[in-house]
């Protein structure tokens, strides 16, 4: 079916600042996760928006499948070229974590590989004349919640390993060497457009990520938005990635900073952590990419982040991104509690 026969549904369309097909609608709509959408358009008899809402909950998890399916691998090279690890002890180290979080190197991309197949499948029955259950679409996407979370967990697990080796001081060096890409991406486009134009992409990718990470104690991607004057917070309670590891009932009541899994949080206080203890090693890269890298590139954060923290938050691990309408009235102590000043000059420990 071509990409304008898929359109006429009104749920799905061409999104030219991503270059592939997303969700339709403005913040309200879009804060519903694609599986809550899905699930009540099957009820309303909508097979074919269900078939492309499937499809399109693929597509929002893409650049999951390139992250987890490369950082890992990334991150362990970097450690070994740091000279301060043996290439023998991180590799006993990551057996024992892949035996604890019950995946290995492997396991993602066979994951992805039976997720992607079996939404094709339901794709193609939705637009058949076989009949999908809601069971079915909740199996999808209680296969791909497997999938995912055995992924976080594993890359929390390994900068656990790298913070152990190396220190946790070097934490934020880990993270700039995972999104160096990602910093230049986000700097370029951000940085030479109008600002209104920014906001209205910022808050959308906020909304398509989150739904493929699933976020919400449901875990089918819904996000509660915060409207304030002169800003639009966009909350996870808790986000499907760092805020659900930390979280008793979104970890079976063995929240990952806790035993037996033990994985890293902040004792110290870092620029590069919003000068915050109880930061846990992967909500780190939320710093980073919205705050601190921004700042020092384009003078001022894109995304304002009140993040959860260990162990006070770990019974509703809630987290919650701000867009300001304006960058001006985004408040100084936001740029002094990662070490900058609202002139984009670094503190002591920048990135």
């Amino acid at each position: 079916m071509t990409r304008g026969a898929r359109e006429t549904a009104g749920v799905v369309a061409h999104v030219p600042f991503l270059n592939r097909t997303g969700r339709v609608g403005d913040w309200d709509e879009l804060s519903e996760g694609t599986f809550s959408l899905a699930q009540g358009r099957l009820a309303a008899g909508d097979t074919e928006a269900v078939a492309q809402l499937l499809e399109v909950a693929v597509q929002e998890a893409e650049e999951l499948h390139d992250i987890y399916g490369r950082w890992p691998a990334e991150l362990q090279s970097w450690l070994v070229r740091t000279g301060e690890v043996e290439h023998d002890d991180l590799a006993a180290r990551v057996r024992a974590l892949d035996e604890l979080v019950g995946a290995d190197e492997d396991a993602f991309e066979s994951g992805w590989q039976d997720y992607t197949s079996q939404t094709r499948r339901l794709a193609q029955d939705l637009r058949g004349t076989t009949t999908v259950t809601a069971d079915q679409v909740e199996a999808l996407r209680a296969g791909w919640q497997d999938v995912h979370d055995r992924a976080v967990d594993r890359l929390y697990g390994l900068l656990d390993i790298g913070v152990r080796l190396v220190g946790e001081h070097r934490l934020g060096e880990m993270w700039d060497h995972l999104m160096s890409d990602w910093y230049d991406e986000h700097a370029s486009r951000i940085g030479g457009q109008p600002w209104s134009e920014s906001r209205q992409q910022l808050g959308y990718a906020i909304l398509d990520g989150f739904h493929a990470h699933l976020t919400g104690d449901r875990r089918h991607g819904d996000v509660e938005l915060v409207d304030e004057p002169g800003r639009t917070g966009f909350r996870f309670r808790p986000c499907g990635s760092g805020g659900r590891a930390m979280q008793d009932s979104t970890t079976e009541g063995s929240p990952r900073p806790g035993p037996p899994y033990g994985f890293a949080v902040t004792t110290e206080r870092h620029d590069w952590a919003w000068n915050t203890e109880g930061i846990c090693a992967y909500c780190v890269h939320c710093c980073l990419l919205n705050e601190v890298a921004p700042i020092d590139r384009i003078g001022h954060p894109t995304r304002v982040i009140e993040p959860p923290v260990w162990p006070a938050d770990r019974e509703a691990a809630t987290c919650t991104w701000w867009i300001y309408d304006d960058p001006a009235d985004i408040p100084d102590w936001v740029y002094e509690r990662v070490g900058r000043t609202r002139r984009g000059a670094s503190g002591a420990e920048g990135s």
